[in-house]
């Protein structure tokens, strides 16, 4: 009797070499519905393609590795998903640390969560090597959690700030929630967390410049590209990253006004922002700009941008730790100290819940409470 076909075919097991710097790296690459997922062979290490002996080498290893795995899968049965289900964590952490690398938006912001993936996947496995994504329950994540807290020292030798503890955690749990998404688990244990087990993280403190300091920094000269982005955020409370993609299709004028009206990139919700002649005052020449040109263009990477930034304010006699972040810092609580209220600073901020507004709140009024309390040294 002949054997029914497999639905798993050679060609959906494909190797997959990627180049950089170090060199060549293979991974095998299935294919199963139309998905395409990739997984590291880390039993082969970086190779130079014009090393022709060593690549040939490796390139026989990855061959007969896919040959292995395919035979695995027909001989046994094997779906994709099971395989997958089978994966290390610390696997499928790196696995997504490259999906991100492979991003071609937020060049910052990706490359910080690869780094912080592929560190994770190493705590992952010093603090149990060799774990099953399929194995990972709520005992399993209790004991993480306790791991990041009270056991896990740095390089240095120093415990982690709740902080960092908090977003190695949270790495666990996106990839547990990416693991979900493609049907390889069923449920994400991180679920099943009560708050009082969770890591607790300090409230932050969101540094912020007042009126008279924005105005310090537009009488300071600089040669920086970055005052006028800054100070164009500090005006409408736009990311970074919405500064940087922001395009002159993006501003409408019409009998209303100026606006802005475009998606924005971390939430993906559309704003349309009213554009005040302040703000406007940043805006470069347009000159022969087409309307898919950006608006800000060859801007540097963001941590030059920082630097440019901190320098400008050092001469302006800023001595806060302000960031490109504390210009939408600055608009909020600038918004709000004007008596704007907190569902109409929401909007214009692009927020999904008013609850995230409502630091900006409590911020101006611990500002107003010191003011007050200064008259206690006046009598």
């Amino acid at each position: 009797m002949a054997r029914p076909k497999n639905n798993t075919e050679k060609a959906l097991i494909q190797i997959w070499e990627r180049e950089n710097k170090k060199g060549v790296r293979f991974y095998l690459r299935y294919t199963i519905d139309g998905k395409r997922e990739a997984e590291r062979m880390d039993a082969i290490p970086f190779v130079q393609r014009s090393d022709k002996l060593a690549y040939k080498e490796a390139r026989m290893k990855a061959e007969a590795i896919c040959q292995e795995r395919i035979m695995e899968m027909r001989t046994y049965g094997l779906g994709y998903k099971t395989r997958q289900s089978n994966l290390l964590l610390s696997d499928y952490l790196n696995t997504l640390a490259d999906k991100h690398e492979r991003r071609v938006t937020d060049t910052m912001n990706r490359h910080t969560w690869s780094r912080m993936l592929r560190h994770t996947a190493i705590i992952v496995n010093e603090f149990c090597n060799g774990t099953k994504i399929s194995s990972v329950d709520k005992v399993f994540i209790l004991k993480f959690i306790d791991y990041l807290q009270h056991e896990y020292k740095t390089a240095r030798g120093e415990h982690l700030a709740p902080k960092t503890a908090h977003k190695y955690f949270t790495c666990v749990r996106y990839a547990l929630n990416e693991a979900v998404r493609n049907d390889i688990i069923q449920s994400n244990p991180c679920e099943k967390i009560s708050k009082n087990d969770k890591i607790k993280v300090p409230e932050s403190t969101r540094e912020f410049l007042t009126a008279e300091e924005v105005g310090r920094l537009i009488d300071t000269p600089t040669t920086s590209k970055v005052r006028n982005v800054f100070l164009f955020m500090c005006c409408t409370g736009l990311r970074i990253s919405d500064a940087k993609s922001l395009r002159w299709s993006d501003i409408k004028t019409d009998s209303n006004g100026t606006r802005i009206s475009k998606v924005m990139q971390k939430t993906q919700k559309p704003i349309e922002e009213p554009l005040s002649e302040q703000a406007q005052r940043f805006l470069p020449a347009r000159g022969t700009a087409a309307a898919d040109e950006f608006v800000f263009s060859n801007l540097p990477i963001e941590p030059a941008m920082n630097r440019a930034l901190k320098s400008w304010c050092k001469n302006a006699g800023i001595e806060k730790n302000v960031t490109l972040h504390v210009a939408r810092h600055s608009f909020a609580t600038l918004m709000i100290t004007e008596g704007v209220d907190l569902y109409t600073t929401s909007n214009l901020l692009g927020h999904t819940d008013v609850k995230t507004t409502k630091i900006y709140a409590k911020i101006v009024d611990e500002k107003k409470t010191a003011a007050v309390n200064k008259l206690n040294n006046l009598f």
